[in-house]
């Protein structure tokens, strides 16, 4: 059992977009993460699903490190995290949103597969390595972080936010 106190810092950092595509034949969601300098838009047949570009988003991934112990979280299962702007109080992402004090936030992160048709989204792990990150410099200041995984959202294609481009404004103090 790991007994450190983590200081993580963002490690593996790579700019690049986050796409979307959708399947006109089942209707499901795939997003990927891409460092091309333009995102990819090819349409393309894989078994049964034939999948078309939605959109893209400039985004920003990365790992976490731990300055104390060198533990390396790594986050390749989050291909970005989205700010939430949802007040929906009948999804679970927005009820946080509106249970928040001021100046708190809510980070949802975006795992590839959207609509989860095999129960996988961003790993236990991952999600706290991420809330501790940016809970450190918080503690005492009446506010808070909180990451969740997508997989609470009632539906992604829905869902209002921003998707964070920007080291910079993951910073919070």
């Amino acid at each position: 059992m790991n007994s450190c106190r983590h200081e993580w810092f963002m490690c593996n950092l790579r700019h690049g977009f986050l796409v979307v595509e959708g399947c006109w034949e089942c209707g499901a969601r795939l997003s990927f993460f891409s460092a091309e300098p333009v995102p990819p838009i090819d349409e393309y047949r894989e078994g049964r699903h034939f999948w078309f570009y939605m959109g893209s988003f400039q985004s920003v991934k990365f790992d976490l490190e731990c300055r104390a112990c060198g533990m390396i979280a790594g986050l390749d299962d989050v291909n970005g995290l989205m700010l939430s702007d949802c007040n929906d109080p009948n999804c679970q992402v927005g009820a946080l949103v509106n249970q928040q004090s001021s100046g708190s936030l809510v980070y949802v992160a975006l795992c590839a597969d959207s609509t989860h048709p095999m129960g996988r989204c961003v790993s236990s792990g991952g999600i706290e390595a991420l809330n501790q990150y940016f809970n450190r410099n918080l503690e005492g200041l009446g506010r808070k972080v909180v990451v969740v995984p997508c997989v609470l959202c009632n539906s992604i294609d829905k869902c209002r936010g921003t998707v964070i481009v920007d080291v910079g404004l993951t910073e919070i103090e």
